[in-house]
């Protein structure tokens, strides 16, 4: 039994195999399987011409489809096509089940002979085809608008060439509208080759040109006139309107046009505002492309500003720059702000970590002539303070007037990438106010405040006209953003500089009644309230008699001007004009003495004036005649030898100053190369006492945590510092590093100890 049905299996896998062997000789000798393997054997030229290849693919697909034809024209029809050998036309139909099925064979028999390379064939071919059309249309347009066109791009041109391809043109569609493969088959060759000629057409059309206006009208009249025609001769009418190409083209035109101004991105910001017309349309092809381009813009912009701006190289100034441009940019093309804080979120969390970001902020927004966009952004009509800038618009409490606006659309109010309506926060409605940006960085205009408050303090020190106008005027503005109550300090140094003109004017005239020809008064004051300046420099020293006794003359008239207030100098602060007598050697090599006048520091002029005492001083002598270190008097000196006022020769281990005499000029110039230059500015405000300052706030806090928590680890005394001391008037803003450095500073002055496993606490007194 059982081997009956091994036998019965045996037989029918034998017949089944004699079937599909029968078949796969019948499919050998079919027509449409010779057709197929002719038409990949057909063309043995030698020529590698890429459009000598096109016009034979086009030749052998006429061929293919009058073998279709002259077999619907054996069963009849009136259709015309062309013949391959001679051109004529003739009638034929192609419509009944019968052909059909044998254009569905010959089409399944070319492509599974087909090489590889088959669909990159027809891409070539398509790509061929459309760039001649667009050659074409670039001779036509500048015949018609008289525009000159460069010799490179004409020599591009092989005028000959592209009309022998144009005139097979026709045959070309006809064969493949017989054949059927563009709806199935060569789908992907056909669209492949559409994308990559338009991003290069639309490419050289707009790349690089952000100021003129028009370019997506452009882009989309080059569609109308050359894409649109090209597309509907290959597809057909019906088809053109069955598949909407129309749609299509437009959508497609609009995709490139922002696939070529993403990578122009960081150059649109950069050349803002001269780029606004480019700015607009881009918005304008986004809106037609949809939501998705929206994100990959983010995306692309935000690669652009990290690779090109934020790394070291890049100024904190030029950092700011771009980034205003940029809020510029997006305030432009997104009105609901997303797109801002998706863009420029790297750009803000750098800026947060460089440390002269709020002095070249302040510093611009401060700067009438080099000030730029922040100056200008200070004095806009509309702003608002910082604190309203800031609201929400459902916390707007204030009644309507007459001057009242509705809100924006719901429509554009809506996230350009979430697409979600009441999105807007706060952050993304100041969107198109730069200062508020600028101070968000930091979450904090405090910081902004002091900043300003050390650069004032600066300003009016150096300003011996004791004119305060341009700074009045600049104070009234910022107090419009940040408030009277932030910037009091503020007004009451402005004030202390003009009651010092008025104190300096009445003093003066008592000095010049009760003063001889020969000795005028000379000390001019800015007499300042402490309390309300930052540190000011108070290192001390001994004045020369000489200048001292000027200072005293000023001290008792101010006694009683202002009893019983008194005048405490910071000796090292201030300016000093003074006329001295110097050497040089003319054209003929003889030394003439000359006087010129210098401005220098009162530190300057006190060690100058010592040697009107004496001509020769050793360095440990005249540190100790001034009261000031060896080292701070090295550095002063060196600016009297850079002079050619004072010279320095060494003596064993001692250093020598003298005053140079002519004699000295030629023979020791040695002597003046022994010393660093002098010449940097220093501010009158000691950095170090004002971060001193803050950081014995911080140190309150650090003893009442552990006096009530015991002991605690350096991370824990971080964040509890930023919790509590963030919302007092001192903001914290120190890294642990920094705290651990602090820290160790209170160990040192036996405040606070720290154990093996860097917990800390109080260090009791009586134990050491």
């Amino acid at each position: 039994m059982a081997t009956t049905a091994a036998s019965s299996y045996q037989q029918i896998y034998e017949r089944r195999l004699s079937q599909a062997m029968q078949r796969k000789a019948a499919a050998k000798s079919r027509a449409t399987t010779a057709l197929a393997r002719d038409f990949f054997c057909s063309d043995n030229s030698v020529n590698t011409s890429s459009r000598y290849n096109d016009r034979s693919l086009i030749r052998r697909l006429v061929k293919l489809s009058n073998y279709l034809l002259e077999r619907s024209c054996a069963r009849g029809g009136n259709s015309k096509n062309y013949d391959v050998a001679t051109g004529e036309s003739f009638p034929v139909i192609v419509s009944n089940k019968t052909d059909e099925s044998r254009r569905v064979a010959l089409g399944a028999a070319v492509f599974n002979q087909a090489p590889s390379t088959f669909l990159d064939e027809f891409r070539s071919l398509f790509e061929a085809l459309l760039k001649a059309r667009q050659n074409k249309w670039k001779r036509k347009r500048v015949l018609d608008e008289s525009m000159d066109v460069d010799d490179e791009e004409d020599e591009d041109y092989d005028c000959e060439a592209d009309e022998l391809l144009l005139s097979e043109e026709d045959q070309l569609y006809q064969s493949l509208s017989t054949l059927g493969w563009l709806s199935h088959q060569l789908q992907t060759p056909f669209r492949e080759a559409l994308h990559s000629v338009m991003m290069e057409a639309i490419k050289s059309l707009i790349a690089g040109d952000f100021e003129t206006e028009g370019m997506l009208d452009q882009t989309l009249r080059w569609k109308s006139q050359v894409l649109a025609p090209w597309v509907h001769s290959v597809v057909g009418a019906e088809a053109y309107h069955c598949d909407q190409w129309a749609a299509q083209l437009e959508y497609a035109a609009s995709e490139c046009f922002v696939h070529v101004r993403m990578n122009e991105l960081f150059d649109l910001v950069t050349d803002y505002p001269e780029s606004l017309p480019a700015v607009r349309e881009l918005q304008l092809a986004l809106d037609r492309t949809g939501r998705i381009f929206y994100e990959k813009l983010a995306f692309e912009w935000r690669q652009a500003l990290v690779q090109r701006l934020i790394h070291p190289g890049a100024q904190t100034s030029q950092i700011i720059d771009v980034y205003i441009n940029t809020i510029k940019v997006l305030r432009e093309m997104d009105p609901s702000g997303e797109l801002l804080q998706v863009v420029t979120q790297p750009v803000r969390e750098y800026l947060r970590g460089r440390d002269d970001c709020v002095r070249c902020i302040i510093t611009s927004l401060t700067d009438e002539e080099g000030g730029g966009d922040l100056y200008e952004e200070l004095k806009r009509q509309d702003a608002k303070p910082l604190e309203e800038a800031q609201l929400d618009e459902e916390d707007e409490e204030e009644p309507p007037t007459f001057d009242w606006q509705p809100p924006p659309s719901i429509l554009q109010r809506r996230g350009v990438i979430t697409g979600q309506v009441g999105k807007v926060t706060s952050s993304s409605r100041r969107a198109g106010d730069i200062l508020s940006m600028l101070v968000g960085i930091y979450g904090s205009k405090e910081l902004f405040v002091n900043e300003y408050r050390i650069m004032l303090a600066d300003k009016l020190l150096s300003n011996l006209e004791y004119n305060t106008d341009a700074e009045v005027h600049k104070l009234e503005l910022l107090k419009l953003r940040f408030g009277e109550s932030s910037l009091r300090s503020c007004e009451v140094m402005v004030k202390d500089i003009d009651d010092s003109k008025r104190i300096h004017t009445n003093i003066r005239s008592t000095l010049e009644l009760n003063s001889s020809r020969d000795d005028p008064p000379v000390v001019d004051a800015a007499i300042v309230s402490h309390i309300f300046w930052p540190h000011l420099q108070r290192d001390s020293m001994k004045h020369h008699k000489k200048i001292q006794s000027k200072l005293d003359k000023f001290c008792k008239e101010y006694e009683k001007l202002k009893n019983p207030r008194r005048l405490v100098w910071m000796q090292q602060l201030g300016t000093v004009e003074m006329e001295v007598e110097a050497y040089e050697t003319d054209a003929d090599g003889n030394v003439t003495s000359y006087v010129k006048d210098v401005t220098c520091t009162p530190a300057h002029a006190t060690l100058l004036a010592n040697f009107e005492d004496k001509s020769q001083w050793a360095l440990e002598e005249l540190s100790a005649e001034v009261a000031m270190s060896e080292e701070v008097v090295r550095k002063r000196m060196g600016f009297w030898v850079n002079q050619r006022v004072v010279q320095a020769n060494r003596a064993s281990d001692d250093l020598i100053y003298s005053l140079v005499a002519a004699s000295d000029v030629n023979s020791n110039e040695h002597s003046f190369v022994d010393h660093n230059d002098d010449d940097e500015q220093e501010l009158a405000v000691s950095l170090g006492a004002h971060e001193e300052e803050k950081m014995k706030v911080y140190e309150s806090y650090i003893v009442g945590m552990l006096s009530n928590l015991g002991q605690l680890p350096l991370q824990r005394i971080h964040t509890m510092l930023k919790t509590f001391v963030s919302g007092s008037e001192h903001n914290y803003n120190k890294t642990p590093n920094q705290l651990a450095v602090f820290l160790q500073q209170l160990c040192k002055e036996e405040k606070v100890e720290v154990s093996p496993d860097g917990m800390y606490k109080l260090l009791k007194k009586g134990a050491k």
